[in-house]
């Protein structure tokens, strides 16, 4: 089974900081993913099956020590979001690498929104995101949160540039950080409370 297992962040320590990351020598570790700071949104798998190259995100080779407690009470990386210009080819290739087809594809926005695809890779999933003619990227990031309001309170503390929590399109409720903050997409996600 592939596993994502590194993860690139831009933005220096002092930025991750302020949003309740502990951090070591531009390094952090949040659940199982290894995360660089400061340097290009960037990915890195263990276990795939064809060279990762071909999705054109760069790889991240860099590993961080021993897991550690983050302030804001995160405890794992709950997805990544992929922008691809064709969600065909890119479904096609991600399969490939990953060994697995996608575990959904639909448009969860509507009709009249994006086309996407999920991947389970490990604890985090990879949303897949149909962007029109922009090229692939790594566009943002969402943390799992399992208390949001003490995340939201710790981020403040430290004036941190977050939203007010409100509910998720997946269910549960979300918080953003301010558009432009390190002009990369970063939200804290609560799940929805499991039904007996």
């Amino acid at each position: 089974m592939a596993l994502l297992t590194r993860l690139g962040f831009p933005g220096d320590e002092k930025y991750w900081a302020t949003l309740g990351f502990a951090t070591d020598g531009a390094m952090t570790r949040i659940g199982t993913i290894s995360c660089a700071l400061g340097v290009p949104a960037s990915w890195g798998f263990d276990g795939i099956n064809v060279d990762a190259g071909i999705l054109g995100i760069p790889e991240q080779l860099r590993d961080a020590g021993e897991p550690g407690t983050h302030p804001n009470g995160v405890t794992s990386v709950d997805h990544v979001v992929y922008w691809v210009p064709d969600l065909d080819r890119s479904v096609a290739d991600l399969s490939a690498v990953l060994g697995t087809a996608p575990r959904r594809r639909f448009r969860p926005r509507g009709p009249d929104g994006p086309e996407m695809a999920f991947y389970r890779v490990g604890e985090a999933f990879i949303e897949v995101v149909a962007a029109g003619h922009r090229p692939p990227a790594l566009a943002g990031i969402a943390f799992s949160a399992p208390d949001l309001d003490a995340t939201v309170a710790t981020i403040r503390a430290a004036d941190g540039p977050i939203g007010t929590p409100k509910p998720a399109v997946q269910g549960g409720r979300i918080a953003s950080v301010w558009h432009g903050y390190l002009d990369w997409g970063i939200a804290f996600m609560e799940p929805k409370p499991r039904t007996p």
